[in-house]
């Protein structure tokens, strides 16, 4: 006992062991057996795919990218970069931060807006196809525009204007629509024509100019020209989206400008202009100042210049008065004095009136972060600075609220920045009106002595000196702003662009679509899209197909794949296997006999064959098994013990259902010759005997579980080498679990394209639960024919055996059907394909 249990550890832990090997090897080899086998629907499949890949890549509308590079100047960061070298090259600053700014702007969709209006790319043409309509750039045959009113209303309604322009002849025929953004946009058609250009055509969507295009003409006559005028926001949307700049590196105010766009001259059209847009805006935004500060002196300037005429108008009125035409000069220091705290009396009021013009023009509430003017002759340091960085604060925030609300965090960093500023010049000013006083109060102390030393001057002289001395303020304040204008005049002449091209727009190529890309995503598609639907059939068909499906459903060893055989190897009866010949179904039968003998002990002689259903071929497999054993030499019994449903004389030939072994199951003791009468010759071959079923018991199970059935086969033991049984289906009925106990080995017959999938279960149940002795698996019915297997059972070009397929079908017929069957009617072995 201890022996056998030994021995059944083996031959499953063999079993196991083949199984995890069928397993690992399964993906690749059931996927390179899949394409062998289905390699006309791959290819068909990878044919399709690539033609579907070359109609994509023909009609599909390419997009092409331009990149250029700017050099963005920064003449804060450029009068720091020398302070902080050292810095940047431990690498702990980088310029990054005003480039960063820059890019924000270079992308902003206001700066492309501005692009797109100068280059007139809102309006987009495209020449009529077979198949697609093609972009055109530049070589339209006419030019088409919207009045400048109308086209800025877009921007708010969206509505775009689509027409189609045909030319017959020296005539011209306009259809378009136009959609009502306030009426949901419900659609408004116009039709119009001309014989001459420039047209214009008034439609409920504004002006539309039609001019000729220099330069190019209308090609194809038959076709129309399709023109459509979209929002200059929109289109500036999308140019925006397909935008990107980014720094060349973190040491370098160098953008990378870089624009995908299906034509490739618009894109180097459209990034030149940007570039000057850029500069147009920077340029506005640094003149900003200048013309503030003009505006600021002449306005000083008519002023002062009325107010010195009403000076010199006094004195010219008291000169003729008075008929004073000249005064004698005092020679004395006193008067050289006088005179020098005179001029430093002006120069001091000077400041005042400077210091209160500034006050007032910063305690106005309409100057609210407005620039202030600069550069006036003012001469607290202090407030010169201040100033300045305020002018210079409100510049970045102008900037910032072009592409940006007042509420983001830089510009309220910014907005309280300038209230800081403000409040701080404020005080400055404050501050030198104050010192200007006390300079003055000082200045007009030692004045007044100098004017005490001379208080014997004539009235006429102190009161010339009075209008003198306001008319040198006023005449020096005059020349002062002249100056200032002049200089302010140069400044804004001498503006440079803050943007420089360093290098022309460099076309990069088509991006998309990629053909080496698309191609190989087709021929991909082309493999796996067959492999998808083989793979899901698989998985959707219930039956086994072949070796495969058996060994991945269970660990049981699987002694032989039975091919179907033809016609001409069977005989008469119905038996395949022949003495003295070497068909391929012989050696078959050869190798599962040698293979069962592996499985099987020295002593151990009787064979049960069974099935999990009826049809799946386990008398045929066992009535041929009995001969390859005969031929072999071995004295060889078939027993019928399938008695519900006896097929076994079909298979012989042979009609005798008067002997068999229901006759001996009915005694209670058993002698050999009661055995040997129920028997009779196979004629196939001497060695061969035969046990048929008998008649037809009505209670078959009670009838099998008497002690009568093992002296039976006890008895067959003493006179034969092999008893091999033939039993009924065990997913039936349970007549074969009785029989069991008398068995040494069990054949479980499966058939392939006909067993369930899910009687695989039945049979490793079984197997767990120790019901059937040392089991075993054969696969009957492989169609090689078919070639859907993957494999052909190691027969494939050995010797003369050539391959399956030219064995046909199997074609059983001959057996007929069950009579009076108990459980169906199919024939257990009649296997038609």
């Amino acid at each position: 006992m201890n022996e056998e249990a030994r021995r059944t550890e083996t031959i499953d832990s063999m079993a196991s062991s083949m199984y995890d090997e069928e397993q690992s090897s399964f993906n690749f080899k059931n996927l390179f057996t899949m394409f062998i086998l289905n390699w006309p629907w791959f290819l068909l499949s990878m044919f399709i795919c690539i033609c579907a890949a070359l109609i994509y890549l023909r009609y599909t509308t390419p997009v092409y990218q331009v990149s250029e590079k700017m050099l963005v100047k920064d003449e804060q960061s450029s009068r720091r970069n020398h302070s902080l070298a050292n810095m940047q090259d431990l690498g702990f600053i980088s310029n990054s931060a005003g480039i960063d700014n820059e890019i924000e702007i270079l992308q902003s969709t206001i700066l492309a807006r501005e692009a797109v209006k100068d280059l007139k790319l809102y309006v987009g043409y495209q020449s009529e196809g077979r198949i697609k309509d093609h972009l055109i750039y530049k070589t339209q045959p006419i030019n088409v525009d919207l009045d400048p009113a109308h086209l800025s209303k877009m921007d708010e309604t969206r509505a775009p204007i689509e027409m189609e322009i045909w030319k017959s002849g020296n005539a011209y025929k306009v259809i378009g629509k136009t959609y009502d953004a306030e009426n949901g946009m419900a659609e408004k058609n116009f039709e119009s024509s001309f014989t001459s250009l420039p047209a214009t055509i008034t439609t409920d969507a504004g002006v539309i100019t039609f001019t000729r295009n220099q330069g190019n003409v209308w090609k194809n006559k038959d076709r129309s020209l399709k023109v459509t005028i979209k929002s200059p926001m929109l289109v500036a949307y999308s140019f925006a989206a397909r935008t990107s700049v980014e720094p060349s590196s973190k040491m370098t105010s160098i953008a990378v400008i870089t624009l995908k766009d299906q034509h490739p001259q618009r894109a180097i059209d459209y990034v030149k202009q940007l570039a000057v847009c850029y500069n147009r805006q920077a340029n506005a935004d640094k003149n900003e100042i200048a013309l503030k500060t003009g505006e600021f002196i002449n306005g000083r300037l008519e002023k002062i210049n009325a107010e010195l005429g009403a000076t010199e108008g006094a004195l010219e009125s008291y000169k003729r008065s008075r008929g004073v035409t000249q005064l004698s000069l005092d020679a004395s220091q006193t008067l050289q004095q006088q005179s020098a705290y005179s001029t430093k009396l002006s120069e001091a009021n000077s400041q005042i009136q400077l210091l209160d013009y500034l006050r007032e023009y910063v305690d106005n509430p309409a100057n609210k972060y407005q620039l202030i003017p600069s550069n006036v002759g003012l001469t607290d340091n202090s407030s010169t600075h201040l100033i300045s960085q305020y002018n210079a604060a409100v510049l970045d925030r102008n900037r910032l609220l072009k592409s940006a609300s007042e509420t983001a965090p830089q510009v309220m960093t910014l907005t309280s920045t300038l209230d800081e500023l403000i409040a701080s010049i404020r005080t400055a000013l404050m501050q030198a009106r104050r010192g200007a006083d006390i300079n003055r109060q000082g200045i007009a102390a030692q004045y007044s002595q100098y004017q005490n030393r001379v208080s014997n001057t004539p009235e006429q002289e102190r009161i010339l000196n009075q209008i003198g001395r306001q008319q040198e303020v006023k005449s020096g304040l005059y020349l002062m702003l002249l100056q200032k204008r002049e200089e302010n005049y140069i400044s804004l002449a001498a503006t440079a662009d803050k943007g420089k091209l360093i290098d022309e727009p460099q076309y990069m190529g088509k991006v998309s679509p990629k053909s080496s890309v698309i191609l190989l995503v087709a021929l991909l598609l082309g493999l796996i899209i067959p492999f998808i639907f083989l793979y899901l059939g698989q998985l959707l068909r219930y039956r086994i197909e072949g070796h495969d499906d058996v060994a991945r459903l269970t660990k049981l060893p699987i002694l032989a794949d039975i091919a179907v055989a033809s016609e001409s190897a069977k005989s008469d009866a119905g038996i395949v296997v022949h003495e003295n010949k070497n068909d391929q179904i012989d050696e078959i039968f050869r190798g599962m006999r040698t293979n069962l003998q592996f499985t099987m002990k020295e002593n151990d002689k009787v064979v049960l064959f069974t099935s999990s259903t009826s049809g799946e071929g386990k008398t045929f497999n066992a009535a041929n098994l009995a001969v390859s054993f005969a031929i072999l030499g071995k004295k060889v019994i078939l027993v019928g013990l399938d008695i519900r449903k006896p097929a076994l004389g079909r298979l012989f030939n042979i009609h005798d259902t008067e002997k068999g072994i229901t006759n001996l199951l009915v005694k209670e003791n058993v002698s050999w010759e009661q055995v040997n009468a129920q028997t009779v010759p196979s004629g196939v071959n001497k060695n061969l005997d035969l046990l048929f079923a008998g008649p037809i018991p009505p209670n078959p199970t009670e009838l099998l579980a008497r002690e009568s059935l093992k002296q039976v086969i006890d008895l067959l033991r003493e006179h034969y080498d092999y008893i091999i049984l033939d039993t009924a289906p065990v997913g039936l009925v349970t007549d074969t679990l009785q029989i069991g106990h008398v068995a040494d080995a069990t054949i479980f017959v499966v058939r392939a394209d006909y067993t369930p999938k899910a009687n695989i279960g039945l049979i490793n149940q079984l197997h767990d639960e120790n019901k059937l002795p040392n089991m075993n698996i054969i696969l009957n019915g492989v169609d090689m024919s078919k070639k859907k297997y993957g494999y052909y059972y190691g027969y494939g070009k050995y010797a003369k055996y050539g391959r399956y397929s030219s064995y046909g079908a199997y074609g059983y017929g001959q057996y007929g059907n069950y009579a009076n069957s108990h459980y169906g009617n199919k024939d257990d072995e009649s296997i038609k394909h």
